[in-house]
């Protein structure tokens, strides 16, 4: 079984220089926890419900004036429609997280796909949970810096950009 098989196709996404209300908005709509933010037709980034507290609820952002691109996540992990299960419930315990965009070999979304999605259609239990229990073992400091001194080059002055970002897949191990 392949990614195409089990990815939602139909997903909303966002524009990195759209409000941080509108990603939550979007986001409530849709009953989703997470927007792909794409420019130009590419997957640049991704906001999670999680960006949108830690990054900027915690630290003060004006939710209706600070654009989504200074907090979403740039250069997201990714699945490629031809992927099989196993790689990626792999590249998610790898970076520890349950989303991931799927992107078609132009970087344009071609869908999302989930760790609960990934779990209902796998026949192999053990892989999928160990999976899971991987992605469950994030570390405490992540994300847990304000924007301004994560990921950020001193003559950005505290402010990130998604510009020029692109979506990009985990290296295969080599049993993949």
């Amino acid at each position: 079984m392949k990614i195409r098989d089990v990815m939602v196709r139909d997903v909303i996404a966002i524009d990195p220089s759209a409000s941080l209300a509108e990603a939550a908005q979007l986001m409530r709509q849709a009953n989703v926890g997470i927007l792909p933010v794409v420019e130009d037709g590419q997957v640049c980034g991704v906001i999670t419900d999680r960006d949108l507290v830690v990054r900027a609820l915690a630290v003060g952002a004006d939710l209706t004036s600070t654009p989504v691109g200074e907090c979403a996540t740039g250069d997201p992990v990714v699945a490629h429609p031809d992927w099989n299960l196993d790689q990626a419930m792999d590249a998610m315990a790898r970076a520890q997280i349950g989303r991931l965009p799927v992107i078609d070999d132009d970087n344009a979304l071609a869908g999302i796909v989930t760790l609960g999605s990934l779990a209902l259609r796998s026949k192999k239990d053990k892989e999928t949970l160990a999976a899971a229990k991987e992605v469950a073992r994030r570390p405490r400091s992540r994300s847990a810096a304000p924007p301004a001194t994560r990921g950020t080059r001193p003559e950005q002055k505290g402010r990130r950009s998604l510009r020029g970002r692109r979506a990009r897949p985990l290296p295969l191990t080599a049993r993949e």
